[in-house]
């Protein structure tokens, strides 16, 4: 059987079914660490999260942004939900992943709106993050290349992330590849002196090329643009939110519709572990066990990516509001 295409990964489509503040040149946003700290909780920043279907939650990043004093402002496009403005994202965005092409504006009107969104995000250096879909509608909107499916073929289950020279000099990325690399170390997994992570990945399409005003910080093995920044957004082609389990799933689904054990995708709805091939079912379990080794390093990056994001969302609602007075 042939897979259907779409952009993060068909496990996405098969598990759902199944079950002057701010500077010219920098990234970041140097507001006094006492101002920031006197800001008071009633005006915790807002983040607008855009979850294009429930195959890609926001899953535990949710509660990482929680826990950092963000409170969340959920977008469901394809529930109905229409996009913000610009101007009502309130003080960051995420962009989360989802089983559609970039390219799927036809099947998925939205997407042309949150490539024009993305476009204003990046230009007015609103904090943001763009996981997955997002990263390649991201990519996109400033004018860089996404291919579906991408040339250098499908990506699954843990990979290493290949930091490049400018990841450890990047004003946003270098603070959370220094934790994760941190929690390697403890963990006793090797990063090749600082240079490689295990990282989370299931995505068919990917983005092959990014302009110059863009920043590559990762590659992999096969997805050449993995993490780049442009202004203050952040996009990555793998999962920090993603769990062992949930790798599991995704791939058993996989394998069991690869090797022909329902007719119809819509059949994996019903399937339990119990009705999956013996293959399918050891070929998640591989996949959880590599996830499970990697979880001391995909937490730790996830909960320093929320951290990030936190303090760049505060320095921003600082900077709107000073900017009112």
């Amino acid at each position: 059987m042939r897979l259907p295409a779409h952009s993060c990964d068909v496990g996405l489509a098969l598990t759902a079914l199944a079950a002057s503040i701010v500077p010219m040149t920098d990234a970041t946003v140097p507001v006094d660490a006492a101002a920031l700290a006197a800001v008071p909780t009633s005006t915790a920043p807002i983040i607008t999260v855009i979850e294009p279907e429930p195959q890609a939650p926001i899953g535990r990043l949710r509660e990482w942004l929680a826990a950092e004093g963000l409170t969340l402002r959920m977008v469901r496009p394809e529930a109905g939900d229409p996009l913000p403005s610009l101007d009502d994202l309130g003080d960051g965005l995420v962009v989360l992943g989802g089983p559609m092409s970039a390219h799927a504006e036809a099947d998925h009107p939205w997407i042309t709106p949150l490539r024009d969104l993305l476009h204003g995000v990046v230009e007015t250096r609103v904090p943001a993050v763009a996981i997955c879909l997002g990263a390649q509608i991201a990519a996109e909107a400033i004018g860089g290349t996404t291919a579906a499916p991408s040339p250098y073929g499908t990506e699954r289950g843990v990979v290493d992330l290949e930091l490049k020279d400018a990841a450890a000099a990047d004003p946003l990325f270098s603070e959370i590849v220094d934790e994760a690399v941190r929690a390697a170390v403890r963990a006793g997994i090797s990063t090749h002196d600082g240079t490689r992570l295990p990282v989370l990945v299931s995505h068919d399409d990917g983005v092959v090329s990014l302009p110059a005003t863009a920043t590559l910080l990762a590659s992999s093995a096969g997805a050449p643009v993995q993490a780049w920044r442009a202004g203050r957004l952040l996009a990555l082609q793998h999962h920090p939110e993603s769990t062992p389990v949930r790798m599991e799933r995704v791939e058993s689904r996989i394998t069991a519709w690869k090797l022909g054990a329902v007719d119809d995708v819509e059949e994996l709805t019903h399937l339990s572990d119990a009705d999956l091939p013996a293959e399918a079912l050891a070929a998640g379990r591989r996949v959880r066990a590599d996830a499970e080794r990697a979880e001391p390093v995909v937490q730790a990056f996830g909960r320093a990516l929320a951290r990030v994001l936190a303090r760049q969302a505060r320095a921003h609602r600082l900077h709107k509001a000073s900017a009112n007075v």
